[in-house]
């Protein structure tokens, strides 16, 4: 029984010991992200004005500008791909619920839905990054083939 007991009490105490510097190394990282935090708005609520929302984007090495362009882009990106992709999920689910039983359509649609719906869209970006788009390498004239 003693020798459970001692062998409890080094655990414990090897518990204790890797909480406390857990505990430490956390409270470090977040100072500093809080630094950060507060360096940032501190600074960025200065910036905050109605030009930086209605103001195009400078050239590149000139002074002031705004977001009007990425914000209308972006806007303009979600409208164009929800006026795309709404009618074709919804047939899509249509399909797979009233004709699509057990056909190879159906399994293929359900499994690139599968996909879709668990993969985060920046992994599949840096993905198809890393397989077709890093491979096209330019030749040596400068043209991409």
């Amino acid at each position: 029984m003693s020798r459970d007991a001692s062998l409890f009490s080094k655990r414990k105490r090897a518990n204790a010991f890797g909480l406390t510097f857990s505990m430490a190394a956390m409270s470090i990282g977040m100072l500093f992200l809080f630094w950060i935090l507060a360096i940032l708005l501190y600074k960025g609520f200065s910036a905050i004005s109605p030009a930086l929302f209605l103001a195009n984007t400078p050239a590149p090495g000139t002074e002031g500008g705004g977001l009007a362009n990425p914000i209308v882009g972006s806007l303009m990106i979600v409208s164009f791909c929800t006026l795309i992709s709404t009618p074709i999920g919804i047939l899509a689910g249509i399909y797979l619920s009233e004709y699509g039983q057990n056909s190879k359509i159906a399994e293929v649609t359900r499994f690139v839905t599968d996909i879709m719906l668990s993969a985060p869209s920046i992994v599949i970006g840096l993905f198809v990054y890393a397989i077709i788009v890093y491979q096209v390498k330019p030749s040596p004239d400068g043209q991409v083939p």
